[in-house]
């Protein structure tokens, strides 16, 4: 190490030029190539980083430069380091994968904005379970393919997501449709259970989502009890309207024409925030058993009735 780096003009140099590596060598993120993840391999990979900065720093500074406090805390801050590298470089392998399997070039990367790469940075080397690494993942994935699908609240609110969270969205994502009008874009809502059981002694809703139990999304601000955000069809009630969802994995359009007896109305009155619209275009959408009927029920409350159904191909309704 030159001894010049020691001086604040040594350092600012130095951060420069780190800075400027970083910068231009950040699709090698994406691309797994990162020689400090694979030398810090397991537990024995990162045992033997923490030996080599212990022996850095006396060499530079001398045997008595490191108090035992001070090293016990320099190896924590060793192995949280590597393990976030770790998480950092399976969500770059992954991410990989989606630009791969969606033909999106993966040197967009580079394009990012500084800001939104630093979020993204900080939130992904804290995701551990496998799950949320893969929404961390396709969400880089798509910003890659389009600049700006997701911003920096999303990204923030992604970080605070807990493996439980993540599988308690996934799940309320799996009985969630799209819905459109003519002349506008697909939007997500969630369709919510409307029969109950009694089982041993107590009741459960049956044939969808309950309310209560998806109390921890409404607290981290994804989901909202929102009746005016349901589709209401004051402005134009003659519409038909379009339920597009993906039983079997497989997209299906439905077309719902109102009846003309009253106001027509779709949804559960609850609905994804901004943020949770943006998040739940990282979950697949609308593959729930039992959603057929969960659609019926709501078309028919809505005083709309099913008249055609598609297969999702562009024809007009997709």
């Amino acid at each position: 190490m030159s001894d010049d780096v020691l001086t604040p003009g040594g350092q600012m140099k130095a951060i420069g030029e780190g800075v400027e590596h970083a910068t231009t060598g950040i699709s090698k993120l994406v691309t797994s190539i990162s020689e400090a993840v694979r030398s810090g391999d397991g537990t024995r990979g990162k045992r033997a980083i923490f030996r080599k900065s212990v022996r850095d720093a006396r060499r530079l500074f001398g045997d008595d430069v490191l108090s035992d406090e001070e090293e016990h805390a320099l190896a924590w801050e060793y192995v949280r380091t590597v393990n976030g590298f770790e998480n950092l470089n399976a969500v770059g392998r992954m991410a990989e994968d989606a630009c791969r399997a969606g033909s999106v070039d993966v040197s967009g990367v580079d394009r990012l904005q500084p800001d939104w790469w630093d979020t993204f940075e900080e939130g992904a080397s804290h995701a551990y379970d496998m799950d949320v690494q893969n929404m961390w993942a396709q969400l880089l994935s798509g910003e890659i393919d389009s600049p700006g699908s997701f911003s920096k609240r999303a990204l923030r609110a992604l970080m605070d997501m807990s493996a439980d969270d993540a599988r308690l969205f996934r799940y309320l994502c799996s009985w969630s449709v799209e819905w459109r009008t003519d002349g506008h874009d697909w939007r997500p809502i969630p369709l919510l259970s409307t029969e109950m059981d009694a089982i041993d002694d107590d009741t459960i809703w049956s044939n969808g989502p309950w309310i209560r139990r998806l109390a921890p999304l409404e607290h981290a601000n994804l989901t909202s009890q929102a009746n005016g955000d349901m589709y209401a069809g004051a402005a134009n009630p003659g519409a038909p309207l379009y339920v597009r969802y993906r039983p079997q994995g497989k997209p299906v359009v439905i077309t719902l024409e109102p009846t003309g007896r009253r106001l027509p109305r779709f949804g559960s009155g609850y609905a994804f925030t901004t943020v949770g619209t943006e998040l739940s275009s990282l979950c697949e959408l609308g593959y729930a058993d039992g959603l057929d009927d969960l659609i019926a029920i709501y078309a028919e409350e809505g005083d709309y009735k099913i008249v055609r159904h598609g297969d999702g191909t562009p024809d007009g309704t997709d």
